[in-house]
């Protein structure tokens, strides 16, 4: 029986086919071996990752701890109100020296004035009432 040459062509096509199919295969096989992570690298990198994770949870809680002391701290500290009762105080004191400032400046003009007489007789006395 004769083999027609249409099959005997398709037969070698689909040899050499084959060839290349499997020489590409094991290609691909090699280069997925070198380039895929191992189960062993797997899994230090999740052990890493575990770690990492909980220092940042660590990290997350101290910063939680922080939060809430500043938060305690901000509720001793004077509001909006207190504010605006010390700003009125400090203008009304503020007022108030203004008020001495100005009483001050009189005393002066008056003891200006009394200055004088008094070192004529201070002078006077010291000298025993000769001139």
């Amino acid at each position: 029986m004769m083999v027609p040459e249409w099959l005997d062509l398709a037969t070698r096509i689909a040899g050499i086919v084959g060839g290349v199919l499997g020489f590409l295969g094991g290609a691909v096989l090699w280069m997925a071996r070198n380039t895929l992570a191992t189960k062993a690298e797997l899994h230090s990198s999740f052990e890493a990752h575990g770690e990492e994770h909980d220092e940042l949870n660590r990290r997350l809680e101290e910063g939680e701890s922080k939060f809430a002391a500043i938060l305690a701290d901000l509720e001793h500290l004077p509001g909006h109100s207190d504010l605006n009762d010390i700003r009125d105080r400090i203008a009304a004191v503020e007022g108030e020296v203004k008020a001495l400032a100005a009483t001050i400046d009189g005393l002066k003009e008056v003891l200006e004035r009394v200055e004088r007489p008094l070192n004529i007789l201070v002078e006077h006395h010291m000298n025993g009432g000769r001139r």
